[in-house]
Parts: structure tokens; sequence; C-alpha cells
């Protein structure tokens, strides 16, 4: 695994580009959250369902705006950005984080995340994420 092989513009590009992806989520913004994707991108969760293409993906952003009401925060870590064979593609790994301000004390959530990141017209767009939540803590 050569992570220092990634050029570091596009390293900056990578994280700006999961900064909006929470930002965007959180913010009830799922045109600009399904904007992320390729046309044909697939955001995937084991045992529930992969949410592939501009419908798909809008049904998961509709369920997590509409679930989390304005009250969760995610907060991306550990972005972890591996070359490929090609130029315009690489893989990442990532974490999350959830915090759910609806409840008192705060109820947490842990996500794994894998995915293919592809560069389309000089912008890194999210081709597949793979998301395993891995711990909730209420």
């Amino acid at each position: 695994m050569d992570y220092q092989a990634v050029n570091l513009q596009d390293r900056v590009d990578i994280d700006n580009l999961f900064s909006a992806y929470v930002y965007a989520i959180d913010d009830g913004d799922a045109g600009t959250w399904i904007s992320l994707f390729t046309a044909e991108g697939a955001f995937i969760v084991p045992g529930l369902d992969d949410f592939v293409g501009q419908e798909g993906l809008r049904s998961m952003a509709e369920m997590v705006i509409n679930g989390s009401q304005g009250h969760w925060r995610h907060m991306a870590t550990n972005i972890l950005v591996t070359p490929t064979d090609s130029a315009d593609a690489v893989n990442v790994r990532l974490r999350t984080l959830v915090t759910d301000w609806s409840t008192e004390p705060a109820g947490l959530q842990f996500n794994d995340y894998t995915g293919e990141l592809v560069k389309q017209n000089g912008v890194w767009k999210i081709n597949t994420l793979t998301v395993i939540p891995s711990k909730v803590i209420v």
C-alpha cells in the first residue's frame, strides 16, 4: 500500500470531498450530497441495501435527513487514500463518528467506510462507498 504516492493536490481535494459530504448530509442538502457521486455511483450498506444511481442515492439521503431531523453530526476522520493502476481512480478508507444531539446525553455511532473515487473532468467523485456501522452507543 503506497499511500504516499498520492499527489498532494489530489489529497487535499479528496479531504474536501469528504468535508462536503458530511456538511451536505447534516445540512439536509440531498442535492449537493448526491452531486458528490458519479452518475452511476453506489452507496452500499450491507444488510440494508445498495443505493445505486441518482434515484437510489436520493433515497439514501432522504432516509438519513428524515431520520436525523437535523440532529446528527457526521465527522469524517482517518481518510486513507491509496492509488490504483489508473491516475484517475483511488481507493479510500475512512471512519465517521456520528453524534445524535436529539438525546441526552448525545448518542454516538462509529462507521467504517471503504470505497473507490474517480476523477471526472478534474473533479474527484465517489464511485462506490460501502459503510459498515461498527458500534452504536446510546
